[in-house]
Protein backbone atom coordinates (compact mmCIF):
# COMPACT_ATOMS: atom_id res chain seq x y z
CA UNK A 1 0.00 0.00 0.00
CA UNK A 2 2.82 2.35 0.79
CA UNK A 3 4.38 1.77 -2.63
CA UNK A 4 1.10 2.43 -4.41
CA UNK A 5 0.67 5.73 -2.59
CA UNK A 6 4.16 6.85 -3.56
CA UNK A 7 3.53 5.99 -7.20
CA UNK A 8 0.34 8.04 -7.27
CA UNK A 9 2.11 10.97 -5.67
CA UNK A 10 4.92 10.73 -8.21
CA UNK A 11 2.51 10.73 -11.16
CA UNK A 12 0.58 13.86 -10.10
CA UNK A 13 3.18 16.51 -11.02
CA UNK A 14 3.97 14.67 -14.24
CA UNK A 15 0.35 14.83 -15.33
CA UNK A 16 0.04 18.53 -14.48
CA UNK A 17 3.23 19.38 -16.41
CA UNK A 18 2.07 17.57 -19.54
CA UNK A 19 -1.02 19.80 -19.75
CA UNK A 20 0.10 23.39 -19.04
CA UNK A 21 -2.31 26.25 -19.55
CA UNK A 22 -1.69 26.91 -23.26
CA UNK A 23 -1.43 30.35 -24.84
CA UNK A 24 -3.24 30.91 -28.10
CA UNK A 25 -2.38 34.58 -28.70
CA UNK A 26 0.08 37.29 -27.76
CA UNK A 27 -0.91 40.87 -27.03
CA UNK A 28 0.34 44.26 -28.16
CA UNK A 29 -0.81 47.37 -26.31
CA UNK A 30 -0.43 50.67 -28.19
CA UNK A 31 -0.94 54.07 -26.63
CA UNK A 32 0.36 57.56 -27.29
CA UNK A 33 -0.83 60.67 -29.05
CA UNK A 34 -1.11 62.40 -32.38
CA UNK A 35 0.94 65.37 -31.30
CA UNK A 36 1.15 68.04 -34.01
CA UNK A 37 1.38 68.95 -37.70
CA UNK A 38 3.82 71.32 -39.38
CA UNK A 39 4.32 72.96 -42.78
CA UNK A 40 0.68 72.73 -43.82
CA UNK A 41 0.00 76.47 -44.04
CA UNK A 42 -2.21 78.59 -41.85
CA UNK A 43 -5.79 78.04 -40.86
CA UNK A 44 -7.42 75.49 -38.57
CA UNK A 45 -6.65 71.80 -39.14
CA UNK A 46 -8.14 68.52 -38.00
CA UNK A 47 -6.98 64.94 -38.51
CA UNK A 48 -8.59 61.54 -38.83
CA UNK A 49 -6.62 58.59 -37.47
CA UNK A 50 -7.06 54.93 -38.44
CA UNK A 51 -5.35 51.78 -37.15
CA UNK A 52 -5.02 49.14 -39.86
CA UNK A 53 -3.99 45.54 -39.25
CA UNK A 54 -3.71 42.16 -40.92
CA UNK A 55 -6.24 39.31 -40.92
CA UNK A 56 -4.66 37.56 -37.91
CA UNK A 57 -4.97 40.62 -35.67
CA UNK A 58 -8.01 41.43 -33.55
CA UNK A 59 -8.57 44.55 -31.43
CA UNK A 60 -9.67 43.67 -27.90
CA UNK A 61 -9.81 47.14 -26.30
CA UNK A 62 -9.62 50.77 -27.28
CA UNK A 63 -10.58 52.55 -30.50
CA UNK A 64 -9.13 51.80 -33.93
CA UNK A 65 -10.08 55.20 -35.36
CA UNK A 66 -10.72 58.74 -34.20
CA UNK A 67 -10.95 62.38 -35.16
CA UNK A 68 -9.14 65.28 -33.53
CA UNK A 69 -10.43 68.70 -32.61
CA UNK A 70 -10.11 71.63 -35.02
CA UNK A 71 -6.91 73.40 -34.02
CA UNK A 72 -5.15 76.56 -35.24
CA UNK A 73 -1.53 77.72 -35.05
CA UNK A 74 -0.51 79.98 -32.20
CA UNK A 75 -0.68 83.70 -32.91
CA UNK A 76 2.52 85.78 -32.92
CA UNK A 77 3.32 87.71 -29.75
CA UNK A 78 3.23 91.05 -31.59
CA UNK A 79 0.58 91.77 -34.21
CA UNK A 80 3.05 93.69 -36.36
CA UNK A 81 5.31 90.63 -36.49
CA UNK A 82 2.99 88.98 -39.00
CA UNK A 83 3.79 91.70 -41.54
CA UNK A 84 7.36 90.56 -42.19
CA UNK A 85 7.42 87.14 -40.50
CA UNK A 86 5.60 84.04 -41.75
CA UNK A 87 2.75 82.75 -39.63
CA UNK A 88 3.54 79.86 -37.26
CA UNK A 89 3.19 76.56 -39.06
CA UNK A 90 2.79 74.16 -36.11
CA UNK A 91 -0.70 73.01 -35.19
CA UNK A 92 -0.93 71.10 -31.90
CA UNK A 93 -3.61 68.46 -31.24
CA UNK A 94 -2.22 66.16 -28.52
CA UNK A 95 -4.94 63.69 -29.51
CA UNK A 96 -4.71 60.49 -27.39
CA UNK A 97 -4.36 57.09 -29.05
CA UNK A 98 -5.03 53.74 -27.41
CA UNK A 99 -5.76 50.23 -28.67
CA UNK A 100 -4.92 46.66 -27.61
CA UNK A 101 -4.48 43.87 -30.14
CA UNK A 102 -4.18 40.11 -29.89
CA UNK A 103 -2.70 37.94 -32.63
CA UNK A 104 -0.93 34.67 -33.41
CA UNK A 105 1.27 36.02 -36.19
CA UNK A 106 3.35 39.15 -36.79
CA UNK A 107 2.17 39.29 -40.40
CA UNK A 108 -0.03 42.35 -40.86
CA UNK A 109 1.63 44.32 -38.05
CA UNK A 110 -0.57 47.34 -37.17
CA UNK A 111 0.04 50.66 -38.82
CA UNK A 112 -1.45 54.13 -38.47
CA UNK A 113 -3.06 56.06 -41.33
CA UNK A 114 -3.45 59.82 -40.91
CA UNK A 115 -5.61 62.13 -43.02
CA UNK A 116 -5.33 65.88 -42.34
CA UNK A 117 -8.05 68.31 -43.38
CA UNK A 118 -8.17 72.08 -43.43
CA UNK A 119 -10.54 74.81 -44.59
CA UNK A 120 -10.53 77.00 -47.67
CA UNK A 121 -11.64 80.63 -48.00
CA UNK A 122 -15.29 79.50 -48.08
CA UNK A 123 -14.83 77.50 -44.84
CA UNK A 124 -15.15 74.17 -46.67
CA UNK A 125 -13.19 71.17 -45.44
CA UNK A 126 -10.51 70.14 -47.93
CA UNK A 127 -7.79 67.53 -47.66
CA UNK A 128 -4.31 68.78 -46.76
CA UNK A 129 -2.41 65.52 -46.78
CA UNK A 130 -2.31 61.78 -46.13
CA UNK A 131 0.35 59.70 -44.43
CA UNK A 132 0.98 56.28 -42.93
CA UNK A 133 3.54 54.70 -40.61
CA UNK A 134 3.97 51.30 -38.95
CA UNK A 135 3.60 50.98 -35.21
CA UNK A 136 7.13 50.41 -33.79
CA UNK A 137 7.84 46.72 -33.22
CA UNK A 138 9.90 47.28 -30.06
CA UNK A 139 8.52 47.98 -26.59
CA UNK A 140 8.99 51.46 -25.18
CA UNK A 141 8.36 55.06 -26.16
CA UNK A 142 8.90 56.07 -29.78
CA UNK A 143 8.46 59.25 -31.79
CA UNK A 144 7.73 59.12 -35.49
CA UNK A 145 7.41 61.86 -38.10
CA UNK A 146 4.89 61.01 -40.82
CA UNK A 147 5.49 62.79 -44.13
CA UNK A 148 2.25 63.75 -45.84
CA UNK A 149 1.25 63.76 -49.49
CA UNK A 150 -1.81 64.67 -51.54
CA UNK A 151 -3.15 63.04 -54.69
CA UNK A 152 -2.92 65.20 -57.81
CA UNK A 153 -5.62 65.35 -60.49
CA UNK A 154 -4.72 64.18 -63.97
CA UNK A 155 -5.26 67.55 -65.69
CA UNK A 156 -5.07 71.25 -64.81
CA UNK A 157 -8.78 71.69 -65.62
CA UNK A 158 -9.82 69.10 -63.03
CA UNK A 159 -7.46 70.70 -60.50
CA UNK A 160 -9.00 74.12 -61.18
CA UNK A 161 -12.55 72.82 -60.85
CA UNK A 162 -11.61 71.02 -57.63
CA UNK A 163 -10.21 74.26 -56.21
CA UNK A 164 -13.26 76.24 -57.35
CA UNK A 165 -15.80 73.79 -55.94
CA UNK A 166 -13.81 72.95 -52.80
CA UNK A 167 -13.48 69.31 -53.85
CA UNK A 168 -9.85 68.57 -54.79
CA UNK A 169 -8.58 65.11 -55.61
CA UNK A 170 -8.78 62.83 -52.55
CA UNK A 171 -9.09 59.21 -51.52
CA UNK A 172 -12.59 57.86 -50.92
CA UNK A 173 -11.25 55.71 -48.07
CA UNK A 174 -7.90 56.85 -46.59
CA UNK A 175 -7.35 53.35 -45.20
CA UNK A 176 -6.44 52.19 -48.71
CA UNK A 177 -3.03 53.76 -48.07
CA UNK A 178 -2.21 50.77 -45.89
CA UNK A 179 -2.55 48.50 -48.93
CA UNK A 180 0.05 48.37 -51.73
CA UNK A 181 -2.58 47.69 -54.40
CA UNK A 182 -2.98 50.50 -56.92
CA UNK A 183 -0.46 52.83 -55.30
CA UNK A 184 1.78 52.85 -58.39
CA UNK A 185 -0.83 54.64 -60.53
CA UNK A 186 -1.57 57.49 -58.10
CA UNK A 187 0.12 60.85 -58.74
CA UNK A 188 0.90 62.73 -55.54
CA UNK A 189 2.60 65.87 -54.30
CA UNK A 190 4.40 65.92 -50.96
CA UNK A 191 4.09 68.52 -48.23
CA UNK A 192 3.68 68.73 -44.48
CA UNK A 193 4.53 66.48 -41.57
CA UNK A 194 2.71 64.97 -38.59
CA UNK A 195 4.40 63.93 -35.36
CA UNK A 196 3.12 60.79 -33.63
CA UNK A 197 4.21 59.44 -30.22
CA UNK A 198 3.86 55.69 -29.50
CA UNK A 199 4.05 53.75 -26.23
CA UNK A 200 4.25 50.04 -27.03
CA UNK A 201 3.86 47.18 -24.53
CA UNK A 202 3.98 43.49 -25.50
CA UNK A 203 2.92 40.38 -23.65
CA UNK A 204 3.56 36.65 -24.24
CA UNK A 205 5.60 37.20 -27.42
CA UNK A 206 8.48 34.96 -26.28
CA UNK A 207 6.14 31.98 -26.00
CA UNK A 208 5.60 32.34 -29.76
CA UNK A 209 9.38 32.58 -30.41
CA UNK A 210 9.16 36.28 -31.30
CA UNK A 211 12.02 38.36 -29.94
CA UNK A 212 11.87 42.15 -30.28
Amino acid sequence: PGGVGQGAAAQEPVGSASQPPGLTTFQVSISGELESATNLGGGPLLARVYFQHGPDWEPTAGATQGITQLSSPALPIFRTASIWMPSPSEVVWNFPLGVVYKSTNVFGWPRVVVAVFGTDMCNRHIVKGYGTVHVPCRPGRHERVVRLFCPVASSWWIRFMGWLLGNPASFIDPRTLASPDGREVVRVSSGGEVKVVFNVVMKDTKEFNFSF
